[in-house]
């Protein structure tokens, strides 16, 4: 008796957990909220758009560590030539000490990681503007991460 016990237990926990899989494969095709340039969105909804706001001028005004985070996710997306920008970051991960040795992390290689950057006071994310967009301002962080080493 305590072994079926123990296999109706199991057979209902797969059971839970397949009934769930179409929910879980549901929420990963919906995109993440989003504001459109950083802006607040209307009404506290935020929608996934994607924009042409060019964020290219504002990676010279950058945090030097999340200028790593963001050839990190631009090297990532190949937005940039992978073998010279993973180059580029690493020589760069190593001169900034974006990245140290046992440590948590740091919030803004980890915010540049996401596709995200901080100027003037706002929030942009690059994963959500067009993909010319994202090439030029990825063009951007690999010239001023080169011009650092």
């Amino acid at each position: 008796m305590r072994l079926f016990s123990v296999r109706a237990l199991s057979a209902l926990a797969v059971t839970t957990m397949l009934a769930g899989a179409p929910v879980f494969a549901h929420a990963a095709d919906t995109p993440a909220p989003v504001s459109k340039g950083g802006e607040q969105a209307e009404a506290g909804v935020k929608a996934a758009t994607l924009t042409d706001t060019d964020l290219s001028g504002y990676v010279g005004s950058i945090n030097p560590i999340e200028v790593g985070g963001l050839l990190n996710y631009c090297t990532q997306g190949n937005y940039v030539d992978y073998d010279d920008g993973f180059k580029v970051l690493q020589s760069y991960n190593q001169k900034t000490n974006a990245v140290p040795d046992g440590q948590e992390g740091n919030m803004f290689y980890a915010r540049g990681t996401a596709g995200q950057l901080q100027a003037n006071g706002k929030t942009y994310s690059i994963a959500t503007s067009s993909i010319p967009v994202r090439q030029k301002t990825c063009a951007a962080v690999l010239a001023r991460a080169k011009a650092a080493l």
